[in-house]
């Protein structure tokens, strides 16, 4: 994205007095103003795409600058986010920032040279993430190219491979008996009948492998194009019904399956796309089956629940877990500790839960555990 777009600033505060005192004193800045939670959601899905910086204030006559700050985050979430408060509002402030929805704060009574610095400092870190945005949309826009030539190279051979498999399959009864009957009459010799068990489980294993080269295209290719995604396909989902899909079409191996717990909750639900979960939930499995250690030890734990403030989604695997200097880096594009992969796979899963409005956070200990909590925010009415 380029740096010459507009970066504007867009002060949410409901005193006139204060409105005019900051037009007047940042007047090199490009401003808008709003006065209201409801004015500033009204903005940020008008003007978001313009907006740099994001200034609310505490206490506004329809709610919190915290919940301004935190629809940004969904709506604009490039953009920088600070609160302005009251000495006597710090801790829930230090809370908001801790929680991801506010980039910063900044405590009142404001010191106008100060305020000023902040101001710059924000601009100037909303235009270096852009320049690096633009170095990854080229990164982006060669992974799409290639992961489109894979597709199209894999997919044909694949689906003979399959009818091949298929056809054999269907016919295989029958070889079957003609064996048997030459095998009683003495014109064949002896084969030990683990080998005829063999050929004949080679036929599901074939299948099997085909499913999941076929799962591993679809998944590169959505997470190659996770920032074209459709939005006008959005609707309220079953979070529920979402996990049993992804849980009955993933392609598990060596009884991998039977280590998945479901705590389900019927009543979670959220407003996004069932297809962009799914993949996001082949995502995490992917990744827990690579870490978990082999034997009757590993473990996949899903937790859905749903509260007054949303939905949530909790995954959790007992194996290798993450390193604390690798656990901020996760999310990023082409990051990647494996000598075999792309790292694209959780930078998709964050791209999808943003594009419906949630987001996806890890907790990791080294040699313990991996825990992903994906949480929806309830649907605006």
């Amino acid at each position: 994205m380029s740096t010459q777009q507009p970066a504007r600033i867009l002060l949410v505060e409901d005193e006139p007095a204060i409105q005019r005192l900051f037009r007047h004193t940042y007047g090199e800045f490009d401003l808008i103003t709003a006065s209201t939670l409801a004015e500033a959601l009204e903005l940020l899905e008008k003007e978001g795409h313009s907006i740099a910086v994001v200034l609310a204030d505490h206490y506004l006559p329809d709610g919190t600058g915290v919940d301004v700050l935190s629809w940004a985050r969904q709506q604009r979430p490039e953009a920088i986010r600070m609160l302005t408060t009251s000495h006597a509002q710090v801790n829930q402030a230090i809370g908001a920032v801790n929680e991801g929805g506010v980039t910063g704060y900044i405590l009142k009574p404001w010191e106008l040279e100060t305020l000023r610095q902040h101001l710059r400092d924000a601009l100037q870190t909303y235009r270096d993430r852009q320049q690096e945005l633009a170095l990854l949309e080229g990164k982006r826009q060669t992974l799409i190219s290639l992961a489109s030539s894979i597709a199209h190279e894999m997919r044909t051979p694949l689906a003979t491979i399959r009818l091949r498999a298929e056809a054999i399959a269907e016919h295989w009864p029958t070889l079957m008996a003609l064996y048997r009957d030459a095998l009683a009459t003495g014109a064949l010799g002896t084969v030990r009948p683990g080998r005829v068990q063999a050929l004949g489980n080679s036929l599901d294993v074939i299948r099997s492998e085909v499913d999941r080269s076929n799962l591993v295209i679809d998944m590169l290719l959505a997470s190659a194009q996770a920032d074209e995604i459709d939005h006008s396909s959005f609707s309220i989902q079953h979070a529920s019904d979402c996990v049993r899909e992804a849980l009955t079409h993933y392609p598990f191996t060596d009884g991998m399956a039977a280590r998945v717990s479901l705590r389900d909750d019927p009543h979670c639900r959220f407003y996004g796309s069932d297809v962009l979960l799914v993949f996001v939930l082949y995502n995490l499995i992917k990744n827990a089956c690579q870490a978990l250690p082999t034997g009757d030890t590993a473990r996949i734990r899903i937790s859905l629940r749903q509260t007054s403030g949303g939905a949530s989604l909790t995954f959790t695997d007992n194996g290798t877990g993450m390193a604390p200097e690798v656990l901020p880096h996760i999310f990023d594009d082409f990051y990647t500790t494996r000598t075999v992969g792309t790292g694209i796979g959780l930078a998709f899963c964050r791209r999808a839960m943003r594009a419906m409005g949630g987001e996806i956070r890890c907790r990791s200990r080294l040699g313990r555990y991996t825990s992903f909590r994906l949480r929806w925010p309830l649907p605006r009415p």
